[in-house]
């Protein structure tokens, strides 16, 4: 007597939005709403060496979907100490909140600049996380 059939998994579908993909990009999810954090600003800086001096490299406002463009476009990434400054005082002060977080900072190093980096934010006025994304 036969089993059932085999499952398989469906062809994968691609979004109906395509997005630019660079080396380097990020998003942020507002947690106490389940939503993206629209008009967050971000700003992107590598650690510079000797002198531990930081370097700015790109400024961005996350849109609607809590996205913005990559923040080092494909050849322009290279190895080394990066920080990702997310200013969610004014974020949350714009949706009528106080935040305990005046900015949140996340410093990252990158080993493989041939390889893309994904950085999420996930906040709340009270938390924070990120992850290395795919």
């Amino acid at each position: 007597r036969a089993g059932p059939p085999a499952l398989t998994a469906p062809p994968l579908q691609v979004g109906g939005t395509e997005r630019p993909q660079g080396s380097l990009t990020t998003h942020v999810l507002n947690t106490a709403t389940g939503l993206p954090a629209a008009r967050l600003a971000l700003r992107l800086a590598q650690l510079q060496e000797p002198g531990a001096q930081w370097r700015e490299l790109a400024q961005r406002w996350t849109d609607e979907d809590g996205r913005c463009l990559p923040l080092l476009p494909p050849g322009q990434a290279k190895a080394g100490t990066y920080k990702l400054h997310f200013e969610t005082a004014a974020y949350w002060e714009s949706l009528g909140y106080s935040s305990f977080y005046p900015f949140v900072e996340v410093v990252f190093t990158i080993t493989d600049p041939t390889q893309k980096l994904h950085v999420p934010l996930l906040i709340s006025p009270y938390s924070y996380t990120t992850y290395r994304g795919s």
